[in-house]
């Protein structure tokens, strides 16, 4: 895990976009399958009912994976945001036809799909340029999440490449650290959700 000292949210940012655009087609596709695949046979996530998880763009870990596998077996939410606001709603997600180009040009669930307010047993994937070893994450700065996780009560894992982990970033007390980190080699557990760091497993 790196350390990159003296620079603020903006340019750390700045960096780690830099990072992931370096990154080839092929590079990238190897990695986030080793990240799905860990994800996925985590116990938390075979265990939960309700699986929260963002549509990834070109430089997120990739969830459509992820989420194809999910529709088989849980009951799949998706985040649509509320332009102009910092806040965000999930809905059902049957099917990938379920989507439309939102506010920011992400994809999100059609305002047909239903809206879901109380969770069953959750596990929300969290997205992040960077995560760091207190479970912190280095977000994308429209504070969306933030607002979400504070009322957020399942569990909160953080899915990221080895090479965009940073020993410490900055936060503040609103920042929510995940409770679970996924890269491609290794499970990392935060806030005494369990004391041991599967580097292999």
């Amino acid at each position: 895990m790196q350390e990159i000292k003296k620079m603020n949210k903006s340019d750390l940012r700045k960096h780690y976009k830099a990072l992931r655009n370096n990154l080839t087609p092929a590079q990238k596709s190897l990695l986030d399958n080793s990240i799905a695949k860990r994800f996925l046979g985590l116990s938390e996530y075979l265990e939960c009912s309700d699986l929260l998880v963002y549509v990834s763009e070109q430089i997120e870990v990739d969830t459509k994976q992820i989420i194809s596998e999910s529709l088989k077996n849980k009951r799949l939410l998706c985040p649509r945001c509320v332009s102009g606001t910092n806040l965000m709603h999930f809905y059902v997600m049957d099917s990938f036809d379920d989507l439309e180009k939102g506010a920011y040009g992400i994809l999100e669930p059609m305002q047909k799909c239903t809206s879901v307010d109380e969770f069953s047993n959750a596990v929300c994937i969290v997205p992040g340029l960077s995560f760091d070893s207190k479970g912190f994450r280095l977000g994308f700065g429209k504070g969306y999440y933030d607002r979400f996780l504070s009322n957020f009560n399942g569990t909160k894992i953080g899915l990221c490449y080895e090479c965009c982990l940073n020993k410490e970033i900055p936060c503040d007390e609103f920042d929510i650290s995940v409770d679970i980190l996924v890269t491609e080699d290794r499970i990392v557990y935060y806030n005494n959700k369990r004391k041991d760091d599967k580097l292999n497993g």
